[in-house]
């Protein structure tokens, strides 16, 4: 099994990757105060051109990863190599995603046709898309990787690699999701709340923000070497 901690540790002791996060929580900073005082154009425009630059650097990351290259986290010097690798995952991508899109409109069909007592229970309801979400996203991550580890498009279009890592994918997203729920709450917003009481319960100040955008900016690149790392846990079981 996959640890969180592991992979905070990877993340954290990259090679300059302090000076990179700190480079990455300064957009989600701008972005953060651009909402709190309304600017909302100003926050969209933030949100779209680094949500592209936060995408390369998530799928460069998990290349990295399952390729166990020197150095996790990309190079900003040299960013032309994560914008391929986003482009050619983009490519990769469109049969998996088409499958996604089939399964969603299924799975609505079915609610709707067979089981509407389903959609009168929250509950209820909350679980399935939980399951059905889970089952959709390991299943494009499964995908996906088989590009980022070989670097061959074509193989992410492989139905028995695929399927051969759905499972793990699963399996592991889901442990994700659990040790990530301890690592945010322990981790991120416990300190989180020490610096609003400090702050004398203002959850607005700049110190606040800084950390929540930090820990977020840390938890989005551990998730990505958590997928690089399921992809090569897949190719044991």
């Amino acid at each position: 099994m996959i640890n969180l901690v592991d992979t905070v540790r990877n993340v954290v002791s990259d090679k300059y990757a302090m000076i990179k996060i700190l480079i990455l929580t300064i957009p989600t900073v701008i972005a953060t105060y651009a909402v709190l005082s309304g600017q909302a154009v100003l926050s969209n425009i933030i949100n779209i051109s680094f949500g592209i630059v936060f995408a390369a650097i998530f799928f460069e990351t998990v290349r990295r990863s399952c390729t166990a290259e020197p150095m996790l986290l990309p190079p900003f010097m040299l960013p032309f190599r994560m914008f391929i690798t986003l482009g050619l995952t983009i490519v990769a991508a469109i049969p998996v995603v088409a499958i996604n899109i089939g399964l969603f409109m299924a799975y609505i069909h079915v609610l709707v046709t067979y089981f509407p007592e389903v959609q009168t229970s929250p509950i209820t309801l909350q679980i399935c898309n939980f399951i059905f979400s889970l089952l959709i996203t390991s299943l494009f991550f499964a995908s996906v990787t088989q590009f980022l580890d070989s670097g061959k498009v074509w193989d992410a279009y492989n139905p028995i690699k695929v399927g051969k890592a759905w499972k793990t994918f699963i399996v592991n997203l889901l442990l994700f999701i659990i040790q990530d729920l301890i690592f945010i709450i322990v981790g991120i917003l416990l300190p989180a709340y020490i610096i609003i009481v400090l702050a004398g319960m203002q959850w607005t100040n700049f110190f606040v923000i800084l950390w929540l955008s930090l820990g977020g900016v840390v938890n989005y690149l551990v998730f990505a070497d958590y997928i690089g790392q399921t992809k090569k846990d897949s190719e044991v079981y």
